[in-house]
């Protein structure tokens, strides 16, 4: 976390920059991955304290949520409704006639020169990662009642960005630590 602050400064200093160019948006996002993989592997380590729960896991019905227009305000990260996420959602690829968005009409070609990136989805995410490291708790409390119920999602939180062995001192005995403190079963 002081690395990431030395180099990028706070979320709020990265959120009042609007726009990247798109070397400093692929610099600041591997940094980012690399935060985000290591403080996956410590809230495991967190989640495996917490027992199985004894009842079953229950499902909610669905509720029917009202749109909001939200705003944000790059001064008071405090009050961005940010999540972390430790598994990847479901990838829905949609077919190019469906892409929705500014991007959407534009050629393949001309969507990679694009040389300026929003700053706020990093800002949101160096935000979450700031939230989960300074409160792990209720986050390993929920990762491990998600590991008990579907165990075999726990090879998602094993993922690693390519960059991070060059990033992080030892990440292999950091890697080590996390899957002896909740094995990876067999699942085939």
């Amino acid at each position: 976390m002081h690395t990431l602050y030395a180099l990028f400064g706070a979320p709020e200093d990265v959120a009042a920059d609007h726009t990247l160019t798109r070397a400093a948006h692929t610099l600041m996002a591997s940094w980012i991955r690399c935060a985000e993989a290591m403080l996956r592997r410590l809230l495991l380590i967190e989640a495996s304290v917490f027992p199985k729960p004894n009842t079953r896991p229950l499902l909610h019905e669905k509720r029917k949520r009202t749109r909001k227009a939200i705003g944000f305000d790059a001064d008071k990260p405090e009050a961005w409704r940010v999540s972390f996420r430790c598994f990847a959602p479901m990838e829905r690829r949609r077919p190019r006639w469906q892409m929705v968005g500014p991007d959407a009409n534009m050629p393949a070609r001309r969507r990679r020169s694009i040389r300026f990136r929003s700053a706020w989805p990093l800002a949101e995410r160096y935000e979450a990662l700031i939230r989960v490291f300074n409160n792990p708790e209720r986050y390993a409390r929920r990762l491990a009642r998600a590991l008990h119920a579907l165990p075999h999602r726990i090879r998602e939180l094993f993922r690693k960005p390519e960059e991070a062995q060059h990033r992080v001192d030892d990440w292999d005995v950091f890697d080590a630590g996390a899957q002896r403190a909740w094995p990876v079963a067999d699942t085939s």
